[in-house]
């Protein structure tokens, strides 16, 4: 699908294996793609303690951690109400821990959780929605998209799940970032190889489209930029990196208040 247009740099693995792995950017699609070697065994690069969306966060970054994710509930539903509500049917695809499916049910919308990762359910044992009764009015992947492989085929599936009008709702990190381009290869919102692509708006966007959706607006995720760049000064070894993260992140976010270029946002598309 994607080309060897443009080697961008080689990034390493952080997290488990301490591989490095080339990065390339297709001309045509504006998209970023990680390279893999013929014996890559995807799954096992996620099962690690390391990995912390799966992971149980402990002391005080996990309580931080745990607020920061509160608020950011509030603040997801609270810009989703018209497409995620009590007369909404909602797929979170990808769930994680399925906190924020949970946070969704307690607020009585009806919300399925799905993650193909760690197989937690919630209403249903797999994507059997297929038919035109068991379609979602909207599906959500937060920070899903970059970690699903064959990419462009795997979405025309999704979408078959997806009401005709329906919404789809996807976060990514934006590879155009502030905190992107000053971290370079040691940017954590790379994950190699878990991230097998990388998005800037134009490109998550046009892709997007060219499954059968309209785009509706997008939404930053703010706190994204402190966790990425704490996470990336981590990466660089530096012993005072959650300072230096946190002025990096409040650069990002105050450079992209003019150019929008946040560390991540949401999209939301409606099906065509």
């Amino acid at each position: 699908m994607f080309k060897k247009d443009h080697k961008l740099y080689e990034a390493k693995d952080y997290i488990k294996s301490g591989d490095f792995f080339d990065l390339y950017k297709d001309s045509k699609s504006g998209i970023v793609w990680t390279y893999l070697r013929s014996n890559h065994n995807h799954e096992s690069y996620y099962l690690s303690d390391n990995y912390i969306p799966h992971k149980t966060k402990k002391g005080f970054f996990g309580l931080l951690y745990s607020l920061v994710q509160n608020i950011m509930f509030i603040y997801k539903l609270s810009n989703l109400k018209e497409h995620i509500n009590k007369n909404k049917t909602v797929l979170d695809y990808g769930s994680g821990d399925g906190r924020f499916a949970d946070y969704l049910n307690q607020q009585h919308i009806e919300t399925i959780c799905y993650d193909p990762l760690i197989k937690k359910h919630n209403q249903s044992n797999n994507l059997s929605l297929q038919s035109t009764g068991n379609q979602v009015d909207t599906l959500m992947m937060w920070h899903v998209l970059e970690h699903i492989p064959d990419v462009d085929s795997s979405i025309k599936r999704i979408s078959k799940s997806i009401k005709n009008k329906g919404s789809l709702v996807i976060a990514v990190p934006n590879i155009d970032s502030f905190d992107s381009i000053y971290y370079k290869e040691y940017w954590a919102g790379l994950d190699v190889p878990r991230h097998l692509y990388h998005f800037n708006h134009v490109s998550l966007i046009n892709f997007v489209e060219r499954q059968g959706f309209v785009f509706n607006y997008k939404k930053p995720l703010f706190f994204d930029s402190f966790y990425i760049s704490i996470l990336s000064e981590k990466n660089r070894n530096n012993p005072f990196g959650v300072l230096m993260g946190l002025i990096i992140g409040s650069m990002s976010n105050l450079f992209a208040l003019f150019s929008t270029n946040y560390s991540s946002s949401f999209y939301v598309f409606t099906k065509n």
